[in-house]
């Protein structure tokens, strides 16, 4: 089986990195924060690269969206002050590898890494959905409560889906 990511991705996401701390408008400490977040993802990558996949596969493959994230983290640090929102961001790459790295592993019980698996996910997806909110109604002059209603409809259903995806997984 193929690695989620490929290592030969690595020079794109620093390539990303390099874009959001040279374009952006962040400051010292995030970037400080994102850089080592990002480093982190990269040599989890190279890690789980070499280890065995015969583990079981994990219901959804986030470790795949990072380039995507990184890329929700350069319009986020476009804006005037997106510190706080880039810290909110923060929290991704760790969740997310926490989320593959429990449901690669085969040490705990199905329903117990399926549970927490679930957890993580909507913790990751409820972060994105929220930033990707922010982000439009802080670029656009749109009616904020319409927008926050959109995302809020939106996000729920596809983490009540994706959390139903994972339950579905434990009784497997």
């Amino acid at each position: 089986m193929k690695a989620t990511l490929p290592v030969w991705t690595i020079p794109l996401l620093l390539a990303i990195l390099g874009i959001v701390l040279l374009v952006g408008n962040l400051g010292t400490a995030a970037k400080v924060v994102v850089s080592i977040e990002a480093l982190g993802y990269c040599a989890y990558l190279l890690i789980r690269a070499r280890r065995d996949e015969a583990a079981p596969r994990p219901v959804s493959n986030l470790i795949a969206l990072f380039p995507g994230h990184l890329l929700l983290l350069l319009a986020i640090s476009s804006l005037a002050t997106p510190d706080r929102l880039a810290y909110v961001w923060a929290i991704v790459p760790p969740a997310t590898v926490l989320y593959d790295a429990i449901t690669w592993r085969g040490l705990l019980r199905v329903q117990i890494r399926s549970s927490i698996s679930a957890i993580l996910y909507a913790i990751i997806w409820a972060d994105l959905f929220y930033l990707l909110e922010r982000l439009v109604a802080l670029t656009r002059e749109w009616n904020e409560t319409i927008i926050i209603v959109v995302f809020s409809l939106v996000g729920g259903v596809f983490l009540g889906l994706g959390i139903y995806r994972h339950r579905l997984a434990a009784k497997e």
